[in-house]
Protein backbone atom coordinates (compact mmCIF):
# COMPACT_ATOMS: atom_id res chain seq x y z
CA UNK A 1 0.00 0.00 0.00
CA UNK A 2 2.87 2.39 0.82
CA UNK A 3 4.38 1.83 -2.63
CA UNK A 4 1.05 2.58 -4.30
CA UNK A 5 0.77 5.83 -2.34
CA UNK A 6 4.31 6.73 -3.35
CA UNK A 7 3.46 6.17 -7.02
CA UNK A 8 0.36 8.37 -6.68
CA UNK A 9 2.36 11.18 -5.06
CA UNK A 10 5.05 10.99 -7.74
CA UNK A 11 2.37 11.05 -10.44
CA UNK A 12 0.85 14.22 -8.97
CA UNK A 13 4.27 15.81 -8.60
CA UNK A 14 5.22 15.07 -12.20
CA UNK A 15 1.94 16.49 -13.49
CA UNK A 16 2.45 19.69 -11.50
CA UNK A 17 6.07 20.06 -12.59
CA UNK A 18 5.16 19.39 -16.22
CA UNK A 19 2.21 21.78 -16.42
CA UNK A 20 3.97 24.55 -18.32
CA UNK A 21 1.96 27.07 -20.25
CA UNK A 22 2.20 27.06 -24.05
CA UNK A 23 0.73 29.14 -26.81
CA UNK A 24 -1.11 27.06 -29.37
CA UNK A 25 -1.07 28.11 -32.98
CA UNK A 26 -4.72 27.29 -33.40
CA UNK A 27 -6.89 26.00 -30.56
CA UNK A 28 -9.19 24.28 -33.06
CA UNK A 29 -6.51 21.97 -34.46
CA UNK A 30 -6.96 18.26 -33.68
CA UNK A 31 -4.34 15.56 -34.05
CA UNK A 32 -7.05 13.24 -35.35
CA UNK A 33 -7.30 15.43 -38.47
CA UNK A 34 -3.89 14.28 -39.66
CA UNK A 35 -3.70 11.52 -42.25
CA UNK A 36 -0.30 10.14 -43.16
CA UNK A 37 0.95 10.46 -46.74
CA UNK A 38 2.34 7.49 -48.62
CA UNK A 39 5.62 6.34 -47.16
CA UNK A 40 8.01 3.42 -47.35
CA UNK A 41 10.50 2.75 -44.56
CA UNK A 42 12.97 -0.06 -43.96
CA UNK A 43 15.93 -0.51 -41.64
CA UNK A 44 18.59 -3.16 -41.08
CA UNK A 45 20.57 -3.20 -37.84
CA UNK A 46 23.47 -5.47 -36.98
CA UNK A 47 24.61 -6.23 -33.44
CA UNK A 48 27.65 -7.93 -31.98
CA UNK A 49 28.20 -8.98 -28.39
CA UNK A 50 31.00 -10.41 -26.29
CA UNK A 51 31.10 -11.05 -22.56
CA UNK A 52 33.48 -12.87 -20.30
CA UNK A 53 33.60 -13.72 -16.62
CA UNK A 54 36.19 -15.03 -14.19
CA UNK A 55 35.57 -15.77 -10.52
CA UNK A 56 37.77 -17.05 -7.68
CA UNK A 57 35.97 -18.15 -4.53
CA UNK A 58 37.65 -19.07 -1.24
CA UNK A 59 35.64 -20.35 1.74
CA UNK A 60 37.58 -20.36 5.01
CA UNK A 61 36.35 -23.34 7.01
CA UNK A 62 38.09 -26.30 8.62
CA UNK A 63 38.15 -27.93 5.18
CA UNK A 64 38.92 -24.85 3.10
CA UNK A 65 37.19 -24.76 -0.29
CA UNK A 66 38.78 -23.14 -3.30
CA UNK A 67 36.94 -22.78 -6.59
CA UNK A 68 37.32 -20.86 -9.83
CA UNK A 69 35.21 -20.50 -12.93
CA UNK A 70 35.63 -18.90 -16.33
CA UNK A 71 33.04 -18.12 -19.01
CA UNK A 72 33.22 -16.68 -22.49
CA UNK A 73 30.19 -15.91 -24.67
CA UNK A 74 29.78 -14.16 -27.99
CA UNK A 75 26.78 -13.33 -30.16
CA UNK A 76 25.92 -11.79 -33.50
CA UNK A 77 22.53 -10.78 -34.80
CA UNK A 78 20.51 -8.78 -37.27
CA UNK A 79 17.16 -7.00 -37.10
CA UNK A 80 15.13 -5.93 -40.13
CA UNK A 81 11.98 -3.81 -40.11
CA UNK A 82 9.75 -2.51 -42.89
CA UNK A 83 6.70 -0.22 -42.85
CA UNK A 84 4.55 0.77 -45.82
CA UNK A 85 1.58 3.12 -45.61
CA UNK A 86 -0.86 4.17 -48.31
CA UNK A 87 -4.63 4.86 -48.49
CA UNK A 88 -5.22 1.27 -49.64
CA UNK A 89 -2.72 -0.71 -47.56
CA UNK A 90 -0.74 -0.86 -44.33
CA UNK A 91 2.22 -3.24 -44.15
CA UNK A 92 4.55 -4.21 -41.31
CA UNK A 93 7.45 -6.66 -41.32
CA UNK A 94 9.78 -7.29 -38.38
CA UNK A 95 12.39 -10.01 -38.15
CA UNK A 96 15.38 -10.74 -35.95
CA UNK A 97 18.04 -13.42 -36.13
CA UNK A 98 20.65 -14.07 -33.44
CA UNK A 99 23.42 -16.62 -33.07
CA UNK A 100 25.41 -17.18 -29.90
CA UNK A 101 28.18 -19.50 -28.72
CA UNK A 102 29.63 -19.88 -25.26
CA UNK A 103 31.84 -21.96 -23.01
CA UNK A 104 32.11 -22.42 -19.27
CA UNK A 105 34.65 -24.17 -17.03
CA UNK A 106 34.53 -24.73 -13.29
CA UNK A 107 36.94 -26.28 -10.79
CA UNK A 108 36.51 -26.77 -7.05
CA UNK A 109 38.52 -28.59 -4.40
CA UNK A 110 38.61 -28.94 -0.61
CA UNK A 111 42.02 -28.50 1.00
CA UNK A 112 41.91 -31.99 2.53
CA UNK A 113 41.11 -33.51 -0.90
CA UNK A 114 37.88 -35.10 0.37
CA UNK A 115 35.99 -33.51 -2.50
CA UNK A 116 36.99 -32.19 -5.94
CA UNK A 117 35.10 -31.42 -9.14
CA UNK A 118 35.81 -30.12 -12.61
CA UNK A 119 33.56 -29.54 -15.59
CA UNK A 120 33.61 -28.05 -19.07
CA UNK A 121 30.59 -26.87 -21.03
CA UNK A 122 30.12 -25.71 -24.60
CA UNK A 123 26.84 -24.39 -26.02
CA UNK A 124 25.42 -22.61 -29.02
CA UNK A 125 21.97 -21.19 -29.79
CA UNK A 126 20.09 -19.76 -32.76
CA UNK A 127 16.96 -17.59 -32.52
CA UNK A 128 14.69 -16.46 -35.34
CA UNK A 129 11.64 -14.23 -34.87
CA UNK A 130 9.40 -13.03 -37.68
CA UNK A 131 6.20 -11.01 -37.70
CA UNK A 132 4.26 -9.81 -40.74
CA UNK A 133 1.04 -7.85 -41.16
CA UNK A 134 -0.90 -6.63 -44.19
CA UNK A 135 -4.17 -4.69 -44.24
CA UNK A 136 -6.16 -3.95 -47.38
CA UNK A 137 -8.57 -0.98 -47.13
CA UNK A 138 -11.57 0.03 -49.19
CA UNK A 139 -12.67 3.61 -49.71
CA UNK A 140 -15.15 3.25 -46.83
CA UNK A 141 -12.38 2.05 -44.47
CA UNK A 142 -13.49 -1.57 -44.50
CA UNK A 143 -10.43 -3.79 -44.38
CA UNK A 144 -9.12 -7.31 -44.62
CA UNK A 145 -6.08 -8.25 -42.55
CA UNK A 146 -3.70 -11.15 -42.57
CA UNK A 147 -0.95 -11.40 -40.00
CA UNK A 148 1.37 -14.11 -38.85
CA UNK A 149 4.42 -14.80 -36.73
CA UNK A 150 7.11 -17.45 -36.48
CA UNK A 151 9.39 -17.93 -33.47
CA UNK A 152 12.13 -20.52 -33.58
CA UNK A 153 14.70 -21.14 -30.84
CA UNK A 154 17.36 -23.82 -31.12
CA UNK A 155 19.72 -24.66 -28.26
CA UNK A 156 22.51 -27.22 -27.98
CA UNK A 157 24.97 -27.86 -25.17
CA UNK A 158 27.53 -30.47 -24.25
CA UNK A 159 29.21 -30.93 -20.88
CA UNK A 160 32.31 -33.10 -21.02
CA UNK A 161 34.85 -33.97 -18.39
CA UNK A 162 32.33 -33.71 -15.56
CA UNK A 163 34.38 -35.26 -12.79
CA UNK A 164 33.59 -35.38 -9.09
CA UNK A 165 35.66 -37.06 -6.39
CA UNK A 166 34.23 -37.61 -2.91
CA UNK A 167 36.53 -39.49 -0.60
CA UNK A 168 37.66 -42.59 -2.48
CA UNK A 169 34.73 -42.58 -4.97
CA UNK A 170 35.05 -40.87 -8.33
CA UNK A 171 32.14 -39.98 -10.59
CA UNK A 172 32.73 -39.03 -14.21
CA UNK A 173 30.00 -38.28 -16.71
CA UNK A 174 29.18 -36.56 -19.97
CA UNK A 175 25.96 -34.70 -20.76
CA UNK A 176 24.33 -33.53 -23.94
CA UNK A 177 21.19 -31.47 -24.43
CA UNK A 178 19.28 -30.38 -27.51
CA UNK A 179 16.18 -28.21 -27.51
CA UNK A 180 14.03 -26.85 -30.31
CA UNK A 181 11.03 -24.56 -29.77
CA UNK A 182 8.89 -23.62 -32.77
CA UNK A 183 5.75 -21.50 -32.47
CA UNK A 184 3.63 -20.24 -35.36
CA UNK A 185 0.50 -18.10 -35.44
CA UNK A 186 -1.81 -16.95 -38.24
CA UNK A 187 -4.82 -14.63 -38.19
CA UNK A 188 -7.36 -13.75 -40.88
CA UNK A 189 -9.47 -10.74 -39.89
CA UNK A 190 -12.05 -8.43 -41.39
CA UNK A 191 -13.08 -5.15 -39.91
CA UNK A 192 -13.78 -1.48 -40.24
CA UNK A 193 -11.72 1.55 -39.30
CA UNK A 194 -8.11 2.66 -39.34
CA UNK A 195 -5.46 3.71 -36.80
CA UNK A 196 -2.51 5.89 -37.78
CA UNK A 197 0.43 7.55 -36.10
CA UNK A 198 -0.05 11.30 -35.63
CA UNK A 199 3.04 12.38 -33.65
CA UNK A 200 4.36 14.21 -36.72
CA UNK A 201 1.42 16.62 -36.49
CA UNK A 202 2.33 17.23 -32.86
CA UNK A 203 5.94 17.93 -33.88
CA UNK A 204 4.67 20.44 -36.45
CA UNK A 205 2.74 22.19 -33.67
CA UNK A 206 5.84 22.35 -31.46
CA UNK A 207 7.85 23.93 -34.28
CA UNK A 208 5.17 26.53 -35.04
CA UNK A 209 4.54 27.28 -31.35
CA UNK A 210 8.22 27.99 -30.76
CA UNK A 211 8.34 30.37 -33.73
CA UNK A 212 5.53 32.33 -32.11
CA UNK A 213 7.17 32.30 -28.66
CA UNK A 214 10.48 33.48 -30.10
CA UNK A 215 8.83 36.15 -32.28
CA UNK A 216 10.21 34.55 -35.43
CA UNK A 217 6.96 34.24 -37.38
CA UNK A 218 5.38 36.45 -40.01
CA UNK A 219 1.84 35.16 -39.59
CA UNK A 220 -0.21 32.74 -37.53
CA UNK A 221 -0.21 29.28 -39.13
CA UNK A 222 -3.59 27.82 -40.05
CA UNK A 223 -4.78 24.24 -39.60
CA UNK A 224 -3.95 23.60 -43.24
CA UNK A 225 -0.39 24.82 -42.65
CA UNK A 226 0.00 22.44 -39.70
CA UNK A 227 -1.22 19.48 -41.76
CA UNK A 228 1.01 20.39 -44.71
CA UNK A 229 4.07 20.75 -42.47
CA UNK A 230 3.26 17.41 -40.79
CA UNK A 231 3.17 15.70 -44.19
CA UNK A 232 6.58 17.18 -45.02
CA UNK A 233 7.93 15.90 -41.68
CA UNK A 234 6.61 12.39 -42.32
CA UNK A 235 8.13 12.32 -45.80
CA UNK A 236 11.49 13.43 -44.41
CA UNK A 237 11.52 10.83 -41.64
CA UNK A 238 11.12 8.00 -44.10
CA UNK A 239 13.70 9.22 -46.59
CA UNK A 240 16.85 7.10 -46.61
CA UNK A 241 20.27 8.54 -45.82
CA UNK A 242 23.57 6.79 -45.14
CA UNK A 243 25.29 9.81 -43.57
CA UNK A 244 23.64 11.24 -40.43
CA UNK A 245 25.40 14.59 -40.85
CA UNK A 246 24.10 15.05 -44.39
CA UNK A 247 20.70 13.81 -43.26
CA UNK A 248 20.38 16.52 -40.60
CA UNK A 249 21.43 19.25 -43.06
CA UNK A 250 18.90 18.05 -45.64
CA UNK A 251 16.05 17.77 -43.13
CA UNK A 252 16.49 21.22 -41.56
CA UNK A 253 16.89 22.73 -45.04
CA UNK A 254 13.56 21.29 -46.20
CA UNK A 255 11.72 22.47 -43.05
CA UNK A 256 13.19 25.94 -43.43
CA UNK A 257 12.25 26.05 -47.12
CA UNK A 258 8.64 25.14 -46.28
CA UNK A 259 8.36 27.87 -43.65
CA UNK A 260 9.93 30.46 -45.96
CA UNK A 261 7.89 29.49 -49.02
CA UNK A 262 4.62 29.73 -47.08
CA UNK A 263 5.67 33.06 -45.47
CA UNK A 264 5.33 31.61 -41.96
CA UNK A 265 8.83 32.28 -40.62
CA UNK A 266 10.36 35.68 -40.15
CA UNK A 267 13.99 36.30 -39.20
CA UNK A 268 16.19 33.28 -39.96
CA UNK A 269 18.91 33.89 -37.42
CA UNK A 270 20.76 31.65 -34.95
CA UNK A 271 17.77 31.59 -32.58
CA UNK A 272 15.49 30.45 -35.40
CA UNK A 273 17.73 27.59 -36.56
CA UNK A 274 18.54 26.52 -33.00
CA UNK A 275 14.79 26.19 -32.35
CA UNK A 276 14.29 24.08 -35.49
CA UNK A 277 17.20 21.83 -34.58
CA UNK A 278 16.07 21.46 -30.96
CA UNK A 279 12.54 20.43 -31.92
CA UNK A 280 13.73 18.09 -34.63
CA UNK A 281 16.01 16.28 -32.16
CA UNK A 282 13.75 16.11 -29.10
CA UNK A 283 10.10 16.80 -29.98
CA UNK A 284 9.44 13.79 -32.21
CA UNK A 285 8.66 11.39 -29.36
CA UNK A 286 6.66 9.63 -28.07
CA UNK A 287 4.39 7.97 -30.62
CA UNK A 288 0.79 9.20 -30.70
CA UNK A 289 -2.05 7.30 -32.37
CA UNK A 290 -5.48 8.20 -33.67
CA UNK A 291 -8.34 6.08 -34.95
CA UNK A 292 -10.47 3.05 -34.24
CA UNK A 293 -10.63 -0.48 -35.59
CA UNK A 294 -13.38 -3.06 -35.21
CA UNK A 295 -12.39 -6.59 -36.17
CA UNK A 296 -13.47 -10.21 -36.22
CA UNK A 297 -11.99 -13.33 -37.72
CA UNK A 298 -10.04 -16.50 -37.06
CA UNK A 299 -6.77 -16.99 -35.18
CA UNK A 300 -4.78 -20.22 -35.27
CA UNK A 301 -1.59 -21.26 -33.51
CA UNK A 302 0.68 -24.27 -33.64
CA UNK A 303 3.77 -25.18 -31.70
CA UNK A 304 6.36 -27.90 -31.68
CA UNK A 305 8.70 -28.36 -28.74
CA UNK A 306 11.45 -30.97 -28.81
CA UNK A 307 13.97 -31.76 -26.09
CA UNK A 308 16.67 -34.39 -26.00
CA UNK A 309 18.78 -35.14 -22.92
CA UNK A 310 21.58 -37.66 -22.73
CA UNK A 311 23.59 -38.45 -19.63
CA UNK A 312 26.35 -41.04 -19.69
CA UNK A 313 28.11 -42.15 -16.54
CA UNK A 314 31.62 -43.37 -17.33
CA UNK A 315 32.96 -43.98 -13.85
CA UNK A 316 32.47 -45.88 -11.50
CA UNK A 317 30.41 -47.97 -13.98
CA UNK A 318 29.22 -47.34 -17.51
CA UNK A 319 25.57 -46.37 -17.63
CA UNK A 320 23.38 -43.94 -19.50
CA UNK A 321 19.95 -42.31 -19.54
CA UNK A 322 18.45 -40.95 -22.75
CA UNK A 323 15.26 -38.87 -22.63
CA UNK A 324 13.29 -37.60 -25.63
CA UNK A 325 10.25 -35.36 -25.25
CA UNK A 326 7.86 -33.93 -27.83
CA UNK A 327 5.02 -31.45 -27.31
CA UNK A 328 2.63 -30.24 -30.01
CA UNK A 329 0.17 -27.56 -28.82
CA UNK A 330 -2.36 -26.19 -31.31
CA UNK A 331 -5.38 -23.91 -31.11
CA UNK A 332 -8.15 -22.41 -33.22
CA UNK A 333 -10.25 -19.43 -32.09
CA UNK A 334 -12.95 -17.17 -33.45
CA UNK A 335 -12.16 -13.66 -32.24
CA UNK A 336 -13.82 -10.25 -32.20
CA UNK A 337 -12.71 -6.97 -30.73
CA UNK A 338 -12.14 -3.26 -30.89
CA UNK A 339 -9.06 -1.05 -30.63
CA UNK A 340 -9.46 2.69 -29.99
CA UNK A 341 -6.84 5.45 -29.89
CA UNK A 342 -8.19 8.93 -29.29
CA UNK A 343 -6.01 12.05 -28.94
CA UNK A 344 -8.46 13.98 -26.78
CA UNK A 345 -6.28 17.07 -27.09
CA UNK A 346 -2.71 17.97 -27.90
CA UNK A 347 -1.78 16.87 -24.36
CA UNK A 348 -4.17 14.04 -23.53
CA UNK A 349 -4.62 10.59 -25.07
CA UNK A 350 -7.12 7.81 -24.38
CA UNK A 351 -6.51 4.20 -25.35
CA UNK A 352 -8.71 1.13 -25.08
CA UNK A 353 -8.54 -2.42 -26.35
CA UNK A 354 -10.79 -5.47 -26.10
CA UNK A 355 -10.52 -8.87 -27.74
CA UNK A 356 -12.68 -11.93 -27.04
CA UNK A 357 -11.91 -15.37 -28.44
CA UNK A 358 -13.87 -18.62 -28.37
CA UNK A 359 -12.39 -21.87 -29.59
CA UNK A 360 -10.39 -24.90 -28.63
CA UNK A 361 -6.85 -25.82 -27.60
CA UNK A 362 -5.19 -29.21 -27.99
CA UNK A 363 -1.81 -30.56 -26.91
CA UNK A 364 -0.09 -33.89 -27.47
CA UNK A 365 2.82 -34.87 -25.22
CA UNK A 366 5.19 -37.77 -25.84
CA UNK A 367 8.10 -38.94 -23.71
CA UNK A 368 10.56 -41.79 -24.13
CA UNK A 369 13.18 -42.67 -21.52
CA UNK A 370 15.83 -45.25 -22.48
CA UNK A 371 18.29 -47.15 -20.30
CA UNK A 372 20.88 -49.79 -21.31
CA UNK A 373 18.42 -52.66 -20.88
CA UNK A 374 14.98 -51.02 -20.92
CA UNK A 375 12.84 -48.17 -22.22
CA UNK A 376 9.53 -46.56 -21.27
CA UNK A 377 7.17 -44.59 -23.50
CA UNK A 378 4.22 -42.43 -22.46
CA UNK A 379 1.64 -40.45 -24.43
CA UNK A 380 -0.56 -37.77 -22.96
CA UNK A 381 -3.37 -35.86 -24.65
CA UNK A 382 -4.84 -32.63 -23.30
CA UNK A 383 -7.76 -30.73 -24.80
CA UNK A 384 -9.77 -27.62 -23.91
CA UNK A 385 -13.22 -27.49 -25.52
CA UNK A 386 -14.68 -24.94 -25.28
CA UNK A 387 -12.10 -22.33 -24.34
CA UNK A 388 -12.82 -18.64 -23.79
CA UNK A 389 -10.19 -15.88 -23.69
CA UNK A 390 -10.48 -12.17 -22.91
CA UNK A 391 -7.74 -9.60 -23.41
CA UNK A 392 -8.48 -5.97 -22.50
CA UNK A 393 -6.86 -2.71 -21.42
CA UNK A 394 -7.88 0.88 -20.82
CA UNK A 395 -5.65 3.84 -20.16
CA UNK A 396 -4.61 7.38 -20.83
CA UNK A 397 -1.51 9.38 -21.60
CA UNK A 398 -0.52 12.91 -20.63
CA UNK A 399 2.00 14.76 -22.80
CA UNK A 400 2.47 18.28 -21.42
CA UNK A 401 5.73 19.05 -23.26
CA UNK A 402 7.89 17.56 -25.98
CA UNK A 403 10.18 15.99 -23.39
CA UNK A 404 7.84 14.83 -20.61
CA UNK A 405 4.99 12.35 -20.61
CA UNK A 406 2.97 10.05 -18.36
CA UNK A 407 1.02 6.94 -19.32
CA UNK A 408 -1.30 4.78 -17.23
CA UNK A 409 -3.43 1.78 -18.16
CA UNK A 410 -5.27 -1.05 -16.48
CA UNK A 411 -4.96 -4.42 -18.20
CA UNK A 412 -6.84 -7.71 -17.98
CA UNK A 413 -6.13 -11.20 -19.26
CA UNK A 414 -8.65 -13.87 -18.39
CA UNK A 415 -9.70 -17.31 -19.64
CA UNK A 416 -12.04 -20.19 -18.93
CA UNK A 417 -11.62 -23.70 -20.25
CA UNK A 418 -13.18 -27.13 -19.91
CA UNK A 419 -10.10 -29.35 -19.93
CA UNK A 420 -9.96 -33.06 -20.76
CA UNK A 421 -7.05 -35.48 -20.77
CA UNK A 422 -6.28 -39.09 -21.57
CA UNK A 423 -3.83 -41.59 -23.03
CA UNK A 424 -5.28 -41.21 -26.55
CA UNK A 425 -7.34 -38.72 -28.54
CA UNK A 426 -10.37 -41.00 -28.43
CA UNK A 427 -10.17 -41.76 -24.71
CA UNK A 428 -9.96 -38.25 -23.30
CA UNK A 429 -12.19 -37.73 -20.28
CA UNK A 430 -13.25 -34.73 -18.23
CA UNK A 431 -10.42 -33.48 -16.10
CA UNK A 432 -11.12 -29.97 -14.78
CA UNK A 433 -12.83 -26.63 -15.34
CA UNK A 434 -10.34 -23.82 -14.98
CA UNK A 435 -10.92 -20.08 -14.69
CA UNK A 436 -8.05 -17.68 -14.25
CA UNK A 437 -7.60 -13.94 -14.46
CA UNK A 438 -4.67 -11.58 -14.25
CA UNK A 439 -5.19 -7.85 -13.94
CA UNK A 440 -3.41 -4.77 -12.67
CA UNK A 441 -2.08 -1.28 -13.37
CA UNK A 442 0.84 -0.14 -15.52
CA UNK A 443 2.36 3.29 -15.05
CA UNK A 444 5.25 4.93 -16.92
CA UNK A 445 6.64 8.42 -16.53
CA UNK A 446 9.46 10.26 -18.23
CA UNK A 447 10.43 13.66 -16.85
CA UNK A 448 12.93 15.97 -18.53
CA UNK A 449 14.50 17.82 -15.60
CA UNK A 450 17.23 19.39 -17.74
CA UNK A 451 19.24 18.66 -20.84
CA UNK A 452 21.59 16.53 -18.75
CA UNK A 453 19.24 15.15 -16.08
CA UNK A 454 16.27 12.85 -16.80
CA UNK A 455 13.96 10.83 -14.57
CA UNK A 456 12.09 7.72 -15.68
CA UNK A 457 9.69 5.78 -13.48
CA UNK A 458 7.62 2.65 -14.02
CA UNK A 459 5.24 0.59 -11.91
CA UNK A 460 3.64 -2.73 -12.84
CA UNK A 461 1.14 -4.47 -10.61
CA UNK A 462 -0.52 -7.85 -11.09
CA UNK A 463 -3.33 -9.52 -9.21
CA UNK A 464 -3.83 -13.16 -10.16
CA UNK A 465 -6.75 -15.46 -9.50
CA UNK A 466 -6.80 -19.14 -10.49
CA UNK A 467 -9.76 -21.40 -9.71
CA UNK A 468 -9.74 -25.08 -10.67
CA UNK A 469 -12.73 -27.38 -10.21
CA UNK A 470 -11.95 -31.05 -10.84
CA UNK A 471 -14.55 -32.76 -13.01
CA UNK A 472 -13.25 -36.32 -12.70
CA UNK A 473 -14.27 -38.57 -9.83
CA UNK A 474 -12.35 -37.28 -6.83
CA UNK A 475 -11.77 -39.50 -3.83
CA UNK A 476 -13.13 -38.29 -0.52
CA UNK A 477 -9.70 -37.55 0.95
CA UNK A 478 -8.78 -35.11 -1.84
CA UNK A 479 -10.18 -31.61 -2.51
CA UNK A 480 -12.65 -31.11 -5.33
CA UNK A 481 -11.37 -27.65 -6.21
CA UNK A 482 -8.32 -25.46 -5.78
CA UNK A 483 -8.14 -21.68 -5.58
CA UNK A 484 -4.97 -19.61 -5.77
CA UNK A 485 -4.48 -15.85 -5.53
CA UNK A 486 -1.37 -13.72 -5.83
CA UNK A 487 -0.23 -10.10 -5.92
CA UNK A 488 2.97 -9.12 -7.66
CA UNK A 489 4.38 -5.67 -8.24
CA UNK A 490 7.52 -4.08 -9.60
CA UNK A 491 8.78 -0.51 -9.25
CA UNK A 492 11.64 0.92 -11.25
CA UNK A 493 13.09 4.39 -11.02
CA UNK A 494 16.05 5.63 -13.04
CA UNK A 495 17.86 8.96 -12.85
CA UNK A 496 20.10 9.59 -15.85
CA UNK A 497 22.75 12.27 -15.90
CA UNK A 498 24.80 13.00 -19.02
CA UNK A 499 28.32 14.26 -18.35
CA UNK A 500 28.74 15.50 -21.92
Amino acid sequence: MKKIRLIALLLIALVVLSAKSSVAQDSTFKLSDYKNPNYFYQALDLNFGLNSGFMINNVNTTDKLESNSFSLNSSVGAAYSLYINSPKTQTELRSTFNVGIGSFTNNAIYSDNTYASESNNFNHSENLNFFGLKRFFSEKQNYFEVNGSVKCNNYFSTASGNRKTSGTITYQSEDERKQLDLNMALALLVGKGRIEQVQDARLAMYILDDLQKLSRENRLASNEDVLALARVITSLKYKRFFDDRLRKIAEITVIDSFLQKNNISGATDATYFTSLNDNWNYANNPVRYSGRRLFTGIEANYGYNYEYRYNEVIDPSVNYTKTTEHQSPAGLFVVAGINCEKPVSLRWQKSSYLKIGVGMQQQVEYQKVSYPNSATETNYYVGSVPSLKIDASYGFGYYPTSRTWLTFNWWLMSAWANEMDGDSRQEKEDFQNRFYGNTGPRFNAYYYISEKLRLSLSFIGQFGFDNIKYTYEVTESNPKKTTRTLWDQEVRATLNYSLF
